[in-house]
């Protein structure tokens, strides 16, 4: 899969999450942490959107890094 293509992908996948629960990553997991009551559908939903937005924020570097041309080739 391309590099485009898999960033598409993940936001797509925190688009949903965001529609979810109507918020932001950030208001989300504070939202969670305060609650009194344990909703384990949305901690899962918590650790899977982290790792979507950290696996974005990977991918970004990475063709930021192509487009300015700084890669290796595979010998």
């Amino acid at each position: 899969m391309g590099y485009l293509s898999r960033k598409h992908e993940l936001k797509e996948k925190i688009n949903i999450l965001i529609n979810k629960y109507h918020t932001d990553l950030q208001t989300f997991e504070a939202q969670l942490e305060n609650s009194s009551v344990e909703n384990f559908e949305a901690w899962e939903d918590l650790i899977e959107w982290k790792a979507y937005d950290q696996f974005l924020l990977e991918l970004e570097i990475q063709i930021t890094d192509i487009r300015n041309g700084n890669f290796q080739m595979a010998d």
